[in-house]
């Protein structure tokens, strides 16, 4: 994993004459400053943008930077292709649209809470209000919650707001975690997602699935000050009116403010996540580790 790997274990192997690869796993990473940072000898970016900038950091030491795209954003064209997932077929069968809400994990103990204002238990008290509210005035739309784990939510902070997505027929909080890749087959059925920043959601806009970006707390009017830097602020809401308006355009509205959203998407990937081609990431990844192999004769 490329920026959590020991900094100590890669200057062991590289002053053993080891080669060491790696692949960029999350996109925004790359405008971090030393808070990610990444030593290897091959890097696999996720585009000649992104390369770029990491050229230009001095937070990165690498010799080799090959731009060859986010090799996850495979997975949505292949599951688009797939059978629906229960938890959205039947509303997509009623052709209702379908909005997938991308969350944060919260911390499970208090004091690690009232020390990460994006995480608190607070902050995400407010996420889920958000999306609540969005599932009752959004007309014609099913919203299903995505985490990365569902641990948090046995607290019994969350149960009054956990109560509210119970009992709301227009919302679902997905408890599937057997499948694997479940999020990637959620989203690539979707007409919109509204995600916290992550990497899936990167991976949706490069095949041109419509993200807005929940980049504000209770108490935060923006989250990540390098957001200008990488993403449009059309795609982004600071706070919930301008997450419902935009919503709203993107699922029903043929208007011009619904068309700059998706010229946006295109935008960035002609300039943001621009690579040569951006299909069979993994074949390009393996082909060419497979040819440092035969050149070096290892």
């Amino acid at each position: 994993y490329d920026i959590l790997c020991p900094k100590t274990l890669i200057l062991a192997l590289e002053n053993n004459n080891i080669k060491t690869v790696a692949t960029q796993e999350r996109f925004f990473h790359a405008f971090y400053t030393s808070y990610a940072n990444v030593i290897v000898d091959t890097y696999y970016t996720n585009s000649i943008y992104v390369s770029n900038v990491i050229k230009k950091s001095k937070y990165y030491d690498i010799k080799n930077l090959i731009p060859v795209g986010q090799y996850r954003s495979d997975l949505l064209p292949f599951y688009k292709k797939q059978t629906v997932p229960r938890e959205i077929s039947e509303a997509k069968k009623s052709g209702k649209k379908i909005l997938i809400a991308l969350g944060f994990d919260s911390p499970e103990n208090w004091f690690e809470s009232y020390t990460d204002p994006i995480v608190s238990w607070s902050a995400q008290i407010d996420f889920l209000e958000d999306i609540i509210k969005l599932s009752q005035n959004l007309e014609n739309t099913f919203i299903a919650l995505r985490y990365k784990s569902l641990n948090w939510i046995k607290n019994e902070y969350f149960k009054k707001t956990i109560d509210k997505i119970y009992r709301n027929k227009n919302i679902i909080l997905c408890n599937n975690y057997e499948e694997s890749f479940y999020s990637y087959k959620l989203c690539a059925h979707a007409d919109l997602i509204i995600a916290k920043v992550t990497s899936l959601a990167d991976e949706c806009l490069v095949n041109e699935i419509p993200v807005l970006f929940h980049e504000y707390t209770h108490n935060m009017k923006i989250i990540l000050s390098f957001i200008p830097d990488y993403l449009s602020l059309e795609l982004c809401a600071f706070d919930f009116e301008e997450l419902y308006q935009k919503s709203k355009s993107i699922l029903f509205s043929n208007s011009s403010k619904s068309n700059k959203l998706r010229e946006e998407v295109k935008k960035l990937n002609n300039k943001i996540y621009s690579v040569s081609e951006k299909k069979n990431i993994k074949k390009k990844i393996l082909n060419d580790l497979e040819n440092q192999l035969i050149e070096n004769k290892l």
